[in-house]
């Protein structure tokens, strides 16, 4: 059977090329959950499914500590814990079971953790859990930089990100100043592959020209159409495909970040952990052929931008910010 797992994490093996550990930039990983026992219920279903849990040590203790000890043997220097809050939905041939967030535990994390972790919330787009509108002005004050919603799953499905219902949500985001990243997966972000086609977003970034936009899982498989729009279209979007990056398309990807289209400045590094091995997926992405010339682009810097993290103390001393 298909599922999560197994769809979209494909081949991970380093190449005899892949660039040594020492030589490699920091990382600010845009997709890297928490896997505290409190947090990580969903990820630990998912992985057992696919078989890929005995590969996650963090699970092992569901300590904070076991986290950060993943993230440093693989290189990570810095998490954004983007995850979700919905009531979960049947996808093709993909149950995706009910997934929720501590937002209070992710900002007493990232208050412990200031350099190290980014709190993203998870917000419920149709009020299922809480009022999405209220929740985002309280994660606001809580230190939040960023919230993360999956509106093609839940009760209410949206078919489409440009669907209207969503638009209370941007415009909070917008009036807040704080970016958004939503859920853009086509094989498993809605219950219509269309629903990830990147012509909606291009939409909402033309109706909100001021919101920043980070589009996790990078609309697969509607590669070439975003990197298009992000780099030709749009200023406010930036892209972080994660583990899609291993699937058909790969080659793209690098191309267009090596090119002088401009995409470099609006990718980002993501991995999509824990459902997969962290230090393995960062070896496959230092054996891609990624110029030298990006990869502190792709790798920290746009992130950076994205989330406004400039003015985080605690960030610029680690990254060197002036």
């Amino acid at each position: 059977m298909v599922n999560e797992n197994t769809l979209a994490f494909q081949d991970m093996g380093g190449g005899t090329n892949m660039l040594p550990k020492s030589e490699r930039p920091k990382i600010i990983d845009m997709r890297c959950r928490l896997t505290t026992a409190s947090q990580s219920d969903y990820f630990r279903q998912r992985t057992q499914h696919s078989g890929a849990y005995d590969s996650i040590n963090a699970f092992k203790d569901g300590s904070i500590e076991s986290f950060f000890r993943d993230l440093d043997e693989a290189g990570v220097t810095t998490a954004v814990s983007v995850s979700g809050m919905n009531k979960g939905m049947t996808l093709g041939h993909s149950v995706f079971p009910e997934r929720t967030t501590s937002n209070d535990e992710q900002a007493q994390i990232q208050k412990e953790n200031p350099a190290r972790f980014v709190a993203c919330a998870g917000i419920d787009a149709w009020g299922v859990f809480h009022d999405p509108l209220e929740e985002i002005e309280r994660c606001k004050k809580l230190g939040f930089k960023v919230v993360f919603i999956e509106p093609g799953r839940g009760p209410n499905y949206a078919d489409n990100l440009a669907d209207p219902r969503l638009y209370p949500i941007y415009q909070k985001c917008l009036d807040l100043d704080i970016a958004i990243s939503p859920q853009t997966s086509g094989p498993l972000g809605g219950l219509n592959i269309d629903y990830a086609h990147p012509k909606y977003i291009d939409q909402v970034a033309h109706d909100f020209p001021d919101l920043t936009i980070i589009c996790g899982h990078g609309h697969y498989p509607y590669i070439r159409e975003i990197i298009t729009i992000a780099s030709m279209r749009r200023d406010n979007i930036y892209v972080s495909p994660d583990a899609y990056l291993t699937m058909l398309g790969t080659e793209d990807w690098v191309k267009a970040v090596n090119s002088s289209w401009g995409i470099s400045d609006r990718f980002i590094f993501g991995s999509a952990y824990p459902l997969l091995n962290l230090t393995n997926y960062t070896n496959f992405f230092f054996s891609l052929p990624w110029k030298e010339e990006v990869l502190d682009k792709i790798c920290w810097k746009n992130a950076i931008n994205a989330l406004k993290l400039y003015d985080v103390p605690e960030i610029k001393e680690l990254y060197g910010l002036d």
